[in-house]
Order: structure tokens, then C-alpha cells, then sequence
């Protein structure tokens, strides 16, 4: 019954989510079903694990969120999101402009714009560059995402999103851990998200599918055609700098995105006329981001705190397989559990670095391995960024999710196969 209560909360979490239930609601019935069937106080479970998992994870990563909510807002009112994406797009001509979206974003979330908020910054690109193409708006759900929670969040070594930071914390690592792996794990991905879209976008135009804009999004079309005023290269700097106090200096994640922050906001001033209110703005999409992401954390902590978890988990460890694929196997039950890929890497790396590292295995391969892992499953129904993806796109998981599972959880478990077929040459189990 304790191992049947953990899947049946987890299904049913996804299927809640799926119908458009609130997570906040929707996480609290599934922990309801959690202590109804694994003998525990719901009040003990809430109060004690979801709650306590909640405030931690809050607690540690706050000041993350406000400077990437901050940087974020700060690319999108000064222009110079859009004039990166701009400059990236001119090179793959007008009905390929999609491909230069879709690697602006990438390069957006490897230099350090939220996730969470990405989508506000790169949704006015989507619709510009879809209108250009004459493709539907449908897609534009599963483009925002897989080119922001796959290479970029989790397999280019350097980058500067909580999937590639938090192992460090954990493992002693640096966000270039397994830099070879990485980098061939990233390839695989970006050769496979085209393949994939040209395949779907051909699809679409033999059916028949096209473009349609009401008056609302042809207003945010023309905002993103609007001059930033500024050379398109500078736009990239606040990017190149977070990524070089990174990775060159060891500078905290927090400080590094408020450096970049400040440098955009130097740069892009002329846009800028209420400094005090653009601020206030991005640190007001904290709380969303956030507490989504919290919340999720809560959820699993809530699951861990179950038997059948450690049922789930102690059968994984046991499988008669090399370590390196049981830890992928069990990263990916965490960042399914919590739909969250920060969370899940949280949650894996607490659960799971010290008895994976008595085990032999390598920190850097198991940085990378639990990175991709946490990514890529935690990209289900249940996952927040795409509840805000859909919410900001207009369109449901019914319109939409098929071609993000797919584009994001088929293409990481591609690439997770790859991790592991690389780490068993370049790290062997010691």
C-alpha cells in the first residue's frame, strides 16, 4: 500500500496539474493521499516534511530568484533581448527564423535569464518569428521550452541556471564538470530538436496550419520590432559577463546575474526611463517562480518522507546495473517527483551524492548525469515552468504537451543514454 500511494500521488498530481488544477491545491491532495496510504499524519506530513522542504529550499535559493527575475525583466525593458535575438536570427533567413528563436533562448538561458522568467522575455520573439514563418502558435509552447530546459539548463558546462549549480554545492564540483560529456550530450540535443521541428513544422504547413495574431499579440510583434537603440553586439555582455565571474572568478551564481544586471541595465539605459519601477516589476515575478518551484520541492519532500519512496529509491540503487545508470534512473524518479528541475536536482543530490560517491562514481559525471536526469524528467504535466509557458502562450496541455514531451523528456533520455555511454569510458567507476 506505501509504494502504491507514492505512484498513485505522483500520477495524479500530473493528471491534476493536466486538468488545470492550481499545484498549490493540487500538490496538498496528493500529500492527503500520501498520508492516507502510508499510515502518516497528514498535519505531520504537511507541517513537518512538505512545509520544512518548502522554507529550505526557499531559504537557500532566494537570492537567486530575485537577481534572475531581476536580470530577466531588465533584458526584456531594455531591448536587449530582443536585439540579441535579432542578431542571432538574421543569420537562418525568414522561414527558418524559428531556429534562431529557438537558440537565442538557448543562449539566454545558458547566460543566466531564469526559466521562470524567460518566457516573458522571448515570448514577443516566438510570435514575430512564427508570423514570419507562417506557422501556428501551438508550437511555440514546446519551442520556448526545449530550448530553454534542455542543452542550455543542464548539458553546456558553464552554464548558469540551478540545475548545473546546485550539484556543485554538494559534489565540490564547477559548473564545467564533465566538460567533454557536456558538450557531445549538447550536440546530440540541438541536432535532435532540429530534426524533430522541421519534421513537425513540415507536418503543419501540409495540413494546412498557419499563423493567426488578434490585436493583443499583434501589439507585443511590434513592440519586439521596436530599435533598442544600442549596437546588437553589446546586447550580449551582460551574458558573456555572468558566465566569465562564473566560471572564471568562482563568483556566487546571486552576485554574478546582479553584475550582469546592472551592466544591461548600463547599456540599455536609453530605455529605461522608470529604472525604480522596472525593479520593482522584476522582483515582483519572484514570488511565482518561486513558490512554484517550492512548492514542487515541498511535494517531494512530502513523497521522501514516505516508505514507499525508499522502497523506490532502495530498489533502484539495488538494480544489478552499473552504478552511473542506477543514478540516472533514480535522478530521474526525483526530478519526476518534484516536476521541477531545480528541485529535483535538490532533492537527488541530497538524497543520493553520498552513497553514489561510496559506490566509485566519479563527482563530475555524476554533476552531469544528475543534472541531465533532474532536467529532462522533470518536464512532465506537473512542471511549472510549463504551466506558466501555457498560461503566457494561451493554450493547454491538451493543444501543446505532445510535442513538449517529446522535444524535452525524449530528448534528454537520448542524451542521458549518451552521459552514460561516455562515462563509463571517460569515468570509470573508481
Amino acid at each position: 500500500m506505501n509504494l502504491a500511494g507514492v505512484i498513485i500521488a505522483i500520477l495524479l498530481l500530473i493528471f491534476l496539474i493536466y486538468r488545470r488544477v492550481s499545484l498549490i491545491p493540487a500538490t496538498m491532495v496528493c500529500v492527503l493521499v500520501l498520508a492516507f496510504t502510508n499510515g502518516i499524519s497528514f498535519t505531520d506530513l504537511m507541517m513537518d516534511h512538505y512545509a520544512v522542504s518548502m522554507s529550505g529550499f526557499i531559504a537557500k535559493y532566494f537570492m537567486v530568484f530575485v537577481t534572475n527575475a531581476l536580470f530577466g525583466r531588465v533584458m526584456e525593458e531594455t531591448l536587449l533581448a530582443a536585439s540579441f535575438s535579432k542578431m542571432v536570427g538574421k543569420a537562418f533567413g525568414e522561414r527558418n527564423a524559428v531556429y534562431g528563436a529557438m537558440l537565442a533562448t538557448a543562449l539566454l538561458s545558458y547566460g543566466g535569464v531564469s526559466v521562470f522568467v524567460i518566457v516573458f522575455t522571448v515570448y514577443p520573439i516566438f510570435l514575430a518569428t512564427f508570423q514570419k514563418a507562417d506557422l501556428p502558435r501551438k508550437l511555440i509552447p514546446a519551442c520556448i521550452m526545449s530550448s530553454s530546459c534542455t542543452f542550455p539548463l543542464s548539458m553546456l558546462p558553464g552554464g548558469a541556471q540551478l540545475n548545473n549549480i546546485i550539484p556543485v554545492t554538494y559534489l565540490g564540483t564547477s559548473p564545467m564538470a564533465a566538460p567533454v560529456v557536456g558538450m557531445a550530450c549538447s550536440i546530440v540535443a540541438m541536432g535532435f530538436l532540429f530534426l524533430y521541428f522541421r519534421s513537425v513544422f513540415a507536418r503543419v504547413r501540409a495540413k494546412g496550419g498557419h499563423f493567426d495574431a488578434d490585436k493583443n499579440i499583434q501589439e507585443r510583434i511590434e513592440r519586439f520590432q521596436a530599435d533598442a537603440g544600442v549596437r546588437p553586439w553589446l546586447s550580449a555582455l551582460p551574458m558573456i559577463l555572468i558566465i566569465v565571474l562564473i566560471n572564471g572568478f568562482g563568483m556566487d551564481l546571486s552576485y554574478a546575474v546582479l553584475a550582469g544586471t546592472v551592466l544591461a541595465m548600463v547599456i540599455g539605459r536609453k530605455n529605461l526611463p522608470d529604472k525604480l519601477g522596472t525593479v520593482n516589476e522584476g522582483i515582483k515575478k519572484v514570488g511565482s517562480a518561486m513558490v512554484t518551484t517550492a512548492v514542487s520541492v515541498g511535494f517531494g519532500g512530502a513523497v521522501l518522507a514516505c516508505s514507499g519512496a525508499k522502497v523506490i529509491l532502495d530498489a533502484i540503487a539495488a538494480l544489478p546495473l552499473n552504478p552511473m545508470v542506477s543514478l540516472s534512473v533514480a535522478s530521474a524518479f526525483a526530478g519526476s517527483l518534484t516536476g521541477n528541475g531545480g528541485g529535483g536536482a535538490d532533492v537527488a543530490m541530497s538524497l543520493l551524492s553520498g552513497p553514489y560517491l561510496v559506490m566509485g562514481i566519479q563527482p563530475e559525471i555524476m554533476h552531469r548525469i544528475a543534472a541531465i536526469a533532474t532536467a529532462g524528467f522533470s518536464c512532465l504535466p506537473h512542471n511549472g515552468m510549463l504551466i506558466t509557458i501555457m498560461d503566457t502562450c494561451g493554450f493547454t496541455a491538451k493543444d501543446s504537451y505532445k510535442f513538449i514531451f517529446v522535444s524535452t523528456v525524449i530528448c534528454s533520455l537520448l542524451c542521458l543514454i549518451v552521459a552514460d555511454l561516455l562515462g563509463f569510458v571517460l569515468y570509470p567507476v573508481m
